[in-house]
């Protein structure tokens, strides 16, 4: 069989696992319950029972039907499977704005090949939202699912031409909570320079890049279950995402991602001005 059958059978399968988790995440989302801070020291990193519950039911669809494909989740170890291919799970990316009743709280579900993601979704299950980006040597590509689309219709995703910092939206998460003195100083440099700035909006940021609607996110602290998921969109929809060197961020760490690619040589100049 060939790869690109092999990528479709697993993309067929995403709005499979986008039901099972959202079955898991939005009762507990509408009544949280079982919130834990898995981080010490004063810090506060929580994790949920949405969180664990859908990455065990995620990983076990998975099993039952690619049982050769690696699995990678937030929660739980590594299963390392006997193909080249690798799921990236992250069944709540947000999970503070989800114990805050914020409905931009997301799934990201990644499938890598030889590493390299070939396919990432965004379900915004509160907001009934769902991002797909498919890429790989023969497609290129990234749509949107609202209930606004019909049965099996989607939009198709293209980011805006924005060749200027000044012309530009920027969006961050918690620049405050990603950045150190230096990251941050370097990022309201940038930010004073752009059109304006939205905050808070995690990963729907990056699926409002795919959109047009927005031009450039810097982020940090990321790790790889957070942005594997966004590069097939960001790419699909005709962007780039790379990390602050202009390297690839599959492994996560400081992030850029943006509509028009133009912006980028302009943006690693500032970056790499951070101090840390």
């Amino acid at each position: 069989m060939t790869l690109s059958f092999e990528i479709g059978k697993r993309l067929d399968h995403l709005q499979v696992l986008s039901r099972i988790a959202r079955d898991i995440t939005l009762p507990l989302f509408a009544a949280p319950k079982g919130v834990e801070n898995k981080a010490g020291g004063g810090d506060y990193d929580p994790v949920t029972k949405a969180d664990i519950d859908a990455e065990d039911a995620l990983r076990a669809e998975i099993r039952k039907q690619f049982p050769e494909d690696s699995i990678q989740g937030e929660e739980r170890p590594d299963h390392i499977g006997t193909n080249a291919f690798s799921w990236t799970l992250d069944p709540v990316d947000g999970t503070r704005g989800f114990v805050a009743g914020v409905p931009v709280w997301s799934t990201l579900i990644a499938l890598s090949h030889k590493s390299e993601p070939v396919l990432g979704m965004i379900d915004l299950p509160a907001l009934n939202k769902r991002y797909i980006g498919h890429t790989d040597k023969e497609t290129c590509r990234a749509w949107l699912e609202t209930e606004a689309c019909p049965d099996g219709t989607y939009i198709d995703l293209k980011t805006s031409p924005c060749a200027e910092i000044r012309d530009a939206i920027l969006g961050c998460t918690a620049p405050f909570g990603m950045f150190k003195a230096g990251e941050l100083a370097a990022f309201k440099i940038i930010g004073a320079g752009t059109r304006f700035m939205r905050l808070g909006l995690d990963a729907l940021g990056y699926g409002l890049i795919a959109e047009g609607r927005m031009d450039i996110i810097i982020e940090g602290c990321m790790k790889p279950c957070d942005v594997r998921a966004l590069i097939p969109i960001i790419r699909g929809a005709g962007g780039e995402l790379t990390n602050w060197e202009g390297q690839s961020a599959v492994d996560g760490g400081r992030i850029v991602a943006v509509g028009d690619p133009a912006l980028l040589p302009e943006l690693y100049t500032y970056l790499g001005r951070a101090l840390d």
